[in-house]
């Protein structure tokens, strides 16, 4: 068979055709395919895809239905509380209907009907704390209880009627039904009351002409009640009304009348009852609460790529004036916050003891060696929280071997986690750094006290934390020159702020070091309004930050302007001229200002590039470009470090990064360009990548409570240093302005648009196409002059691969140019 296929196919393809023959006959006598198996796992693979779908799907239905409950009862529970309260109004207004009703005032006290419209809030009765402590009643010479002062308040229609405190009674008014003998007898023993207490005659007298004038008459809680009884019995009622109908009749003969000198008191209101706490009367008699005239209204960021220039020009000129509010205050003398005002760090030794660090050794050792990796423990390192062991392999054996033995290492060590660094630079070593069994918290005063802050020359030093061996890591922002801050939330980020925060608080004094702050999560940098050193408050909204940021930029360009008038090169320089200037006897008008360094702080970065990327992205990135010079340096923070948050223009040019724990790799590369932040235990734990480091460090930053950052905020403002800004702020925001006026016209638009323009309505038709051979220019160009022609109303929308229609004639772009190009 083969020799005859052999002529036809040659010796291998007649080995091909027997066996394609082979299997043909195959299938014929057995009568299975081939292919059955890979179509019975095919349909396998295909019912367990749509089951785990219809699973997915039925766990979506699941929580959508407790999600519409949640809400459904969340509406419930506001509905009933709205009920409730229109329920307590009603019920209120009905009960002051019926004390109105039942009280009647004494026709012989001629008091006026008090007109409704002049009745607006209720008056409350004396408050708690202000009330005089209960005293038995004292008695008199015949055996009597001696009265004391009734405390009573005239009110008006529609008013509320409170009960007085400590158990006295609120008297009705009498009826004069008494008979002229029992008058003239309770006259008497009022008479002799007025013996026993000097002085009561004359308030007696103050009230009843307030009655009879018909003024309501507030319990205020300077003044002293008229009568506190221990209980409401009958005998504490009859004295009460022989009180209060003794102030019906005249008491006293006119001598003794014109002697009496009436003492006007201001009506006072409690000092517990607050604006929103007081219910006005309508005239129809219904009691509404008093509207709140301040309410926060929640204000909807639109998200838009690029605000115009009037937005950017008018949040540039909110920003002026705020620093520019307090510009003619006289500066006081900066004192510095004791260190008392900080936490003490407790006693005793950090870390593990030298016995379990040991022990840990000698397991590592051996696990290495049973995996045929000969290594010797030359040194441990004892960190806050992680320490370090530094293995020097035997001859011949490779680092890569260690490395890749991370997960062995784990099991045998029971550890959350490992690190391996190899190998540590600047020694013939191999690092592998194991969490700690105990933990150790690293304070800020510690770090504060240490001589490496203490000594440090810069008014920049920040002072970031322990490293792992023990020792205090300080550094200067101002060699950075910039530095950005990223993690996941709860890794320690705003711990971290707060402590550069407060490390240039107790460093630097207000005329050296400025600052501005941007916090869009709003509560975390608020606390720091007012301190001294700030340049405006604390800006909160992300339009207001790019202002901000465009002041600095402005401020940067001007700083640079002044350099070149004194030939200098940088800030130090500048203020070493000022000072060499000072010395030479120069006058003193001539003689220019030292300027202050600038630290612009952004706590949340990925907030600022939903809101108004563009802005905020060419602002930062200028600022990282040139302003290590002008003494303006940048620290930004963010939670998110995705690429379209942390883009390669910004990396690029912040040198000095501090990666805290994140969940992945790959957000460890955005960060350091390298893996091991995934690694960390969170909690204040940093690679810490300063400019000039060829590896990032491990370092455990330093922890600063809330409480304590509020004590020192608190000792500042307790100073009166509040913050003061300089009175040539606004004129280089004014002059910035005018400069970004007349030149950012041209920036809007590209260069080849009105050419652009010109040609697609010759031709009368418009595509991408025809821009780059017409001008030579890339597709990315020429789509971007096509979108700015289709938003000034020159061509209509895309219509798929059809060209654009012409919306314009050439008069009409013509004038278009004239007016807005």
């Amino acid at each position: 068979m083969i020799k005859l296929l052999c002529p036809a196919f040659g010796i291998w393809g007649a080995y091909v055709v027997m066996a394609v023959l082979i299997l043909i006959c195959l299938v014929l006598v057995t009568e299975r395919s081939l292919f059955a198996g890979v179509r019975n796992r095919g349909k396998k693979v295909y019912e367990n895809a749509r089951e785990g779908a219809q699973l997915r799907k039925e766990r979506a239905a699941i929580r959508e239905e407790r999600l519409r409950l949640m809400r459904e009862e969340s509406l419930n529970r506001k509905r009933e509380e709205m009920k409730a309260e229109k329920e307590s109004l009603k019920m209120l207004s009905r009960k002051q209907k019926e004390r109105v009703k039942k009280g009647s005032l004494n026709d012989s006290l001629d008091i006026r009907e008090i007109p409704l419209q002049n009745v607006h809030e209720v008056i409350p009765a004396v408050p708690k704390e202000k009330a005089v402590p209960q005293k038995p009643p004292k008695k008199t010479d015949d055996g009597e209880p001696e009265l004391k002062f009734l405390d009573f308040t005239i009110q008006g229609m529609g008013e509320r009627r409170e009960e007085p405190e400590n158990g006295g009674i609120q008297l009705p008014f009498t009826d004069g039904s008494l008979s002229m003998e029992e008058r003239k007898k309770r006259r008497r023993e009022l008479y002799t009351i007025h013996e026993k207490r000097p002085g009561m005659f004359e308030e007696q007298l103050r009230r009843a002409g307030e009655i009879a004038s018909g003024v309501a008459m507030p319990a205020s809680a300077d003044q002293e009640p008229f009568y506190e009884g221990e209980g409401s019995g009958e005998d504490a009622y009859i004295e009460e009304e022989e009180v209060l109908e003794s102030l019906s009749r005249p008491l006293f003969s006119e001598e003794n009348f014109e002697k009496v000198n009436f003492v006007e008191e201001p009506v006072q209101e409690s000092e517990e009852f607050t604006e929103e706490e007081r219910i006005d009367v309508s005239e129809d008699g219904r009691i509404e609460a008093a509207a709140d005239t301040e309410r926060p209204l929640s204000q909807k960021r639109e998200k838009n790529p690029r605000s115009s220039k009037e937005e950017q020009q008018e949040a540039k000129e909110h920003v002026a004036a705020e620093i520019a509010e307090t510009a003619k205050i006289v500066k006081p003398e900066y004192v510095f916050p004791p260190l008392s005002l900080l936490n003490k760090p407790k006693g005793g030794k950090s870390g593990d003891s030298d016995k379990e660090l040991r022990e840990t050794a000698m397991k590592l050792q051996k696990t290495l060696h049973d995996f045929g990796v000969g290594v010797r423990i030359t040194n441990v390192s004892c960190g806050p929280a992680v320490t370090r062991y530094e293995l020097t392999p035997e001859q011949g054996v490779k680092v890569s071997r260690i490395v890749n033995l991370t997960d062995d290492i784990k099991l045998n060590l029971a550890a959350a986690d490992i690190r391996i660094e190899a190998p540590i630079p600047g020694k013939a070593a191999v690092g592998i750094e194991v969490p700690n069994k105990t933990n150790s918290t690293v304070l800020l005063r510690e770090l504060l006290e240490s001589k490496e802050f203490r000594e440090h020359p810069s008014n920049l030093a920040f002072a970031a934390g322990k490293d792992i061996g023990g020792n205090v890591v300080v550094t200067d922002i101002a060699k950075m020159p910039h530095l950005l801050i990223a993690g996941s939330t709860g890794s320690g980020k705003s711990v971290c702020i707060n402590t550069i925060i407060m490390s240039i608080l107790y460093k630097a004094k207000p005329e050296d070091v400025k600052l501005i702050m941007v916090d869009p999560k709003v509560v975390e940098l608020s606390v720091y309004n007012g301190i001294p050193h700030l340049l405006i408050p604390v800006v909160t909204d992300p339009k207001k930050a790019s202002g901000a940021l465009n002041w600095a930029v402005a401020e940067m360009d001007a700083r640079y302007q002044k350099f070149a008038e004194v030939n200098v090169r940088d800030l130090k320089g500048y203020n070493q001229k000022v000072e060499m200037m000072a010395g030479k006897g120069v006058p003193e008008e001539e003689i220019p200002e030292k300027m202050p360094q600038i630290v612009i702080i952004v706590d949340e970065l990925a907030d600022l590039m939903m809101v108004a990327p563009g802005e905020v992205e060419e602002a930062i990135c200028r600022l990282a470009q040139l302003a290590r010079a002008a003494g303006i340096h940048l620290i930004i923070a963010t939670q998110r470090p995705s690429v379209n948050v942390i883009t390669g223009l910004i990396k690029a040019n912040m040198p000095s990064r501090i990666a805290f724990a994140v969940s992945s790799g790959v957000d460890s590369r955005t960060i350091i360009d390298m893996n091991g932040a995934e690694k960390l235990l969170g909690k204040g734990d940093m690679l810490f990548y300063p400019q000039g480091y060829q590896k990032p460090a491990r370092v455990q930053g330093a922890f600063v409570s809330d409480s304590e950052v509020s004590k020192v905020v608190e000792f500042l403002h307790e100073k009166n240093m509040t913050g003061q800004y300089s009175e040539e702020i606004e004129e280089k925001i004014t002059q910035t302005q005018k400069s970004m006026a007349e030149g950012g016209g041209s920036q809007t638009v590209d260069d080849y648009f009105v050419e652009a323009g010109k040609f697609i309505i010759e031709k009368d038709k418009a595509s991408i196409g025809m821009l780059q051979r017409m001008f030579k220019i890339g597709f990315n160009r020429a789509a971007r002059i096509m979108d700015q022609l289709a938003d000034a109303g020159v061509v209509g929308p895309e219509e798929g691969t059809k060209p654009r229609k012409i919306l314009m004639s050439m008069e009409q772009f013509e004038e278009y140019v004239s007016d807005y190009v």
